[in-house]
């Protein structure tokens, strides 16, 4: 991930170290749930913690994809 989101190794809120990377899709438009097409919805992945539901970071599919695509060694 980028530096910022693996340094995180505890909660700030309550010092807990159980955390958990989840996604989540988020519409992007005003379109109703039902008429939405994938040019209305994204991708977000979010470092939360375990104890107390603090949200630590989020970053973009696109960008954990650009990510991970940096960090391909061609074989």
């Amino acid at each position: 991930m980028n530096i910022q989101a693996s340094s995180i190794v505890e909660c700030k809120e309550c010092g807990s170290t159980h955390l958990t990377w989840q996604t989540s899709i988020i519409n992007r438009s005003n379109v109703q749930q039902g008429r939405l097409n994938t040019s209305d919805v994204a991708c977000l992945f979010f470092l939360g913690c375990d104890e107390c539901s603090e949200t630590l970071q989020t970053i973009s599919a696109d960008k954990v994809a650009n990510l991970m695509n940096a960090a391909l060694v061609p074989a």
